[in-house]
């Protein structure tokens, strides 16, 4: 077993794999859309840009701390994970855990499907219920053939998606520079100071709950250098895109942040501007592959969960998560109905202080200490128990 602790590279397509999970699920409705931005980080001032780091490095930490659980022992649901994690008090604290991130996978997903809702109605002038029909079965289709179709999903689209931000954003930022960059050098602040760290902590802190996703990707990873490595991808890539993104709707400062059709759809707003035709193109895809990846990422992890709980004897293993794919993304749907602002103002920050208590100090201390203890185990020949295959 020296060889699993000392040996591996840190790039590999499993950890590379794994980041892109993680940066398609994060690049949502409300990070595709910049509603996520303003409220988070563009409302504060000039600081908005560098706070992603802080905030994707908390993200990283957990996704690292998680994943050598979950290499550890072979393991990939989250319930899983936070049971070995949480050692001695998993059955209480684990189980809670366990509760309520199941009850918040249906937050990132139902802004999908209310982003969706938006777009189709802004864009395309076509009939709401479409988009959303639309992303659930694409959803449903590749969450039923597991974790190596959903890394090579992820991975493809965030391509996709990287290609379509750079584009956008780098339009963006030189159109407005002017105003960019006076904010920044004129060291501008709405809020106050103490408070953009604050939200920028917080984005952070609900965010972090995204490892799940990253995690259930990880089938197979069975070295720990693969573990730092999809952690140092996806805090790069992370803070690249959405700091870039933040930048861009700087430049639609005040507007963005008071006018409620723009709110609503902040990166639209800015893209309108710029009169580009061709955008009406790419920022219709990047938003809707925004859609579709996040979704997939969730529902696949909380479908990894559930069939844990249900259908536990069904030998068709694609039949089994189609049902149980479908069955939450219907949850879903009744949860989208609020509204995509609602949802990320209200059920995102809620998430971040609750995470805090269940997730953050808990993985910082017991789930450092138990990966200190299963090391030794691992070094022993007491661990990785036999790994597990990529079912379906």
């Amino acid at each position: 077993m020296q060889s699993t602790v000392n040996k591996g590279k840190y790039f590999t397509p499993l950890s590379i794999g794994v980041a892109a999970v993680w940066f398609s699920s994060h690049c949502g409705a409300g990070f595709a859309s910049g509603t996520q931005e303003v409220a988070y980080f563009v409302r504060h001032g000039w600081m908005a840009p560098f706070w992603p780091l802080l905030a994707m490095t908390l993200v990283g930490m957990v996704m690292y701390v998680t994943l050598e659980v979950g290499r550890l022992h072979a393991v990939y649901t989250y319930a899983e994970i936070v049971q070995k994690a949480y050692e001695p008090v998993n059955k209480v604290l684990g189980t809670l855990y366990d509760v309520i991130q199941t009850i918040s996978m249906l937050l990132a997903p139902a802004a999908c499907l209310a982003g969706g809702a938006a777009l189709f109605n802004q864009i395309l002038g076509l009939p709401t219920f479409l988009g959303t029909l639309v992303m659930l079965v694409l959803t449903v289709l590749v969450c039923i053939f597991g974790a190596k179709a959903v890394r090579l999903f992820g991975t493809a689209l965030t391509v996709g998606m990287i290609i379509c931000v750079a584009i956008i954003a780098g339009f963006g930022i030189a159109a407005n520079w002017d105003t960019i960059s006076g904010i920044i050098k004129n060291r501008t602040i709405y809020t106050t100071f103490g408070e953009g760290i604050w939200w920028g902590v917080l984005y952070g802190l609900f965010q972090s709950g995204i490892w799940a996703a990253g995690a259930a990707s990880a089938v197979g990873m069975r070295y720990r250098n693969e573990a730092k490595g999809a952690a140092i991808v996806g805090i790069t890539l992370n803070t690249l895109m959405l700091s870039a993104v933040v930048l861009m709707i700087m430049g639609g400062m005040p507007t963005v942040a008071t006018d409620p059709d723009a709110r609503l759809l902040p990166t639209l707003f800015v893209v309108n501007q710029l009169n580009i035709p061709v955008f009406s193109v790419v920022y219709p895809a990047l938003l809707f592959m925004a859609l579709i990846t996040t979704a997939v990422g969730f529902v696949f992890a909380v479908q990894g969960r559930l069939g844990l709980l249900f259908l536990k004897n069904m030998k068709n293993v694609k039949l089994k998560n189609a049902i149980i794919s479908t069955g939450w993304l219907i949850i879903i749907w009744l949860v989208a109905q609020v509204g995509l602002l609602a949802i990320i103002q209200k059920g995102y920050a809620s998430l971040g202080y609750i995470y805090i208590f269940i997730l953050i100090i808990p993985m910082f201390t017991l789930g450092v200490k138990n990966i200190k203890r299963y090391r030794k185990m691992e070094e022993e020949g007491l661990l990785p128990p036999e790994i597990k295959s990529d079912q379906g």
